[in-house]
């Protein structure tokens, strides 16, 4: 059943439109194989040529460079830790003053090989976890259940590389989980200096029934080529941030967003929205306004030349408290952390930390259009050109973007 809105609208007033461009971004994206060791239900890539050539996807991180200016390149697949160019993959990034990371499911992930993409210089690893993965020893268990797996990932990066690479998780989100994403959120608080960043990704897909009809370079294919093997669930393909952030803040209805990307077609969808908590460990102050994370978008294109997506140290320390006077959320937090510091007074002693916590809902099919992230930080190069990454196999499979038109009320 879909859970219904119950709490106050999202105000875009209190929110900062990400200041990003299509040629101003601080995100690209890459893909070195499209073999994988998992099955994902929320799965949209095809397998069609396996590992790609070293030294073309080194051309694309260079393109990309140029072409986004962008600070930091996702490196994706399928399941990146197979390939086997990695290591050096993410040297050459390093060295071209890029900020490397990985989408992984984790599975092939071992103390040693955290060592070896720390010395290569890995910024970040986003973990794909979720309940309706094929994982050995992990099945029936819920998204609550899957924190201990979190834990296991987030304990081994720390603990083999001092804190110098950051953790995140993706979770794909459907009908039948979305009520455990404040249970994830509040695990996640409960482990800051462990876990810097979070990502609910609604699932999406054209619906799989008679009501469309799919065209490819002008010419009417079978949806089924198109929309392949996934969940036919019209429900499952509903879920919006807005509904989202009423799930998560009936948890935890202290966590404000502060930012936000709007759809490219609807321009009223909140596509991609963002919220920053502050904290140390397992003690939560608060969370970042508008003003802040403006002033950290501006000023690091001041001094940088561009946009950044994470920064390299999400120790923030004291100096996030200056904010105070210009965003009320930030007061909000430093009066959370002096009521901590009077509880106890060694918290003034640790660390203070910044969790990023997304909420995404991916390209959907609204009225014949489709609506994407405006100024998508996840873009991507094919054939020399740069198109959304989640569009890539509608190249891959059709040579070209496919139209998915809804029929009319008499066919």
């Amino acid at each position: 059943m879909k859970t219904t809105s119950v709490h106050q609208a999202i105000n875009r007033e209190d929110l900062y439109r990400f200041p990003w461009s299509k040629v101003d971004n601080p995100g690209g994206w890459i893909e070195v194989t499209d073999s994988c060791d998992l099955t994902c239900k929320g799965c949209y890539r095809y397998r069609l040529e396996g590992h790609r050539s070293i030294e073309k996807v080194k051309e694309e991180v260079l393109q990309l460079k140029e072409f986004l200016n962008c600070d930091a390149i996702a490196i994706a697949g399928g399941e990146p830790l197979i390939y086997p160019g990695l290591l050096e993959l993410i040297e050459f990034i390093s060295k071209q003053k890029l900020k490397p990371y990985i989408l992984t499911n984790g599975q092939k992930l071992t103390p040693e090989l955290v060592r070896d993409l720390k010395s290569a210089g890995l910024a970040k690893i986003h973990f794909h976890v979720d309940s309706k993965q094929s994982r050995e020893n992990w099945k029936d268990k819920n998204e609550i259940e899957l924190n201990d797996l979190r834990l296991f990932y987030a304990d081994m990066v720390f603990s083999n590389t001092k804190a110098k690479i950051q953790s995140g998780f993706h979770t794909t989100v459907y009908r039948s989980t979305i009520q455990h994403i404040g249970g994830i959120a509040e695990w996640a608080l409960n482990h800051m200096n462990k876990v810097q960043h979070l990502s609910f990704i609604a699932y999406r897909t054209p619906p799989k029934n008679n009501t469309i009809r799919v065209f490819s370079k002008g010419i009417e294919i079978e949806p089924e080529a198109y929309i392949g093997n996934f969940l036919d669930n019209s429900e499952d393909i509903s879920i919006t941030t807005e509904e989202m952030t009423d799930v998560l803040r009936s948890k935890l209805p202290y966590l404000k967003p502060a930012a936000f990307l709007n759809g490219s077609t609807s321009y009223e969808t909140y596509k991609f929205l963002n919220f920053v908590a502050v904290g140390s460990g397992k003690n939560y102050y608060g969370t970042l306004g508008r003003k802040t994370i403006e002033l950290a978008q501006v000023g690091y294109h001041f001094l940088q030349g561009r946009y950044a997506t994470f920064f390299r140290n999400p120790a923030v320390g004291y100096k996030i408290f200056l904010m105070s006077p210009f965003d009320a959320n930030v007061r909000k937090a430093f009066t959370g952390y002096l009521r901590a510091c009077t509880k106890d007074p060694m918290t003034v002693f640790k660390k203070i930390y910044l969790q990023s916590i997304h909420l995404q809902q991916p390209n959907e099919f609204i009225n014949g259009e489709v609506n994407l992230c405006d100024d998508c930080v996840n873009m991507m190069i094919y054939n020399g050109k740069l198109i959304n990454s989640c569009r890539l196999d509608e190249y891959r499979k059709f040579g070209d973007l496919v139209k998915v038109i809804e029929k009319a009320k008499n066919e």
